[in-house]
């Protein structure tokens, strides 16, 4: 007999829920990033392939700023050290990492419209996503981006010559994904992405000041 789930019973599931290393409170586990151990370094498990004990920080970088003083900690590890700068650095790798690994499954999938036209075409007739190379020049100025900018469907992310290198042509100033998950994910790790910049650029500026003479 076929089982029939009860209406309810998502509801009634728990929601997994960890706590920041950072900040020390809990949250919803979608809300916060796992770190991992990898040989003798803490790296960033964003796709969740990386087994054995793991941490979680939330990606903001007051959070990511803190973590280091209690992953040691948390990973039960004599001499494990890792600085805030250090970790803001690896964050924006492993986002980066994880973004040329979504961009490719898009193109693998024909998910991807690439160059000008059917780019502009894809994100004004199909809602799609809008990477932009960051130095992309006037396209990047077009009403379809500007509009997609503005509705949060587009992202800053690389030069022409990298996107191109990826999407087997010479350049590409603008490609527009149109696959509705993988644009998700790839809005989601710009952000975070940019706050381990921003938790990279407080922690050297914190570093680089030094107690005035008493």
């Amino acid at each position: 007999m076929e089982r029939v789930a009860h209406p309810h019973s998502e509801n009634r599931r728990p929601a997994s829920t960890r706590t920041c290393v950072g900040c020390g409170l809990r949250d919803d586990a979608r809300s916060t990033l796992r770190l991992a151990v990898a040989g003798r370094e803490v790296v960033f498990d964003l796709a969740g392939g990386t087994f054995g004990r793991g941490a979680h920080v939330h990606a903001k970088p007051s959070c990511i700023a803190k973590a280091p003083r209690a992953l040691a900690r948390s990973f039960q590890r004599e001499g494990l050290s890792v600085t805030a700068v250090e970790l803001g650095e690896r964050l924006v790798a492993a986002c980066d990492r994880r973004m040329v690994g979504l961009l490719l499954a898009a193109r693998r999938t024909g998910a991807v419209a690439i160059g000008g036209n059917a780019a502009t075409d894809a994100i004004e007739r199909r809602g799609a996503f809008a990477i932009i190379a960051v130095d992309a020049g006037r396209v990047a100025a077009s009403t379809e981006v500007d509009r997609a900018t503005r509705e949060g469907r587009a992202i800053a992310w690389k030069t022409k010559r990298e996107l191109g290198a990826l999407l087997g042509e010479e350049a590409v100033a603008i490609c527009a994904v149109c696959h509705a998950g993988i644009a998700a994910e790839l809005k989601t790790l710009r952000a975070t992405a940019d706050a381990g910049a921003a938790a990279t650029r407080e922690g050297a500026g914190c570093s680089s000041r030094r107690p005035e003479a008493r």
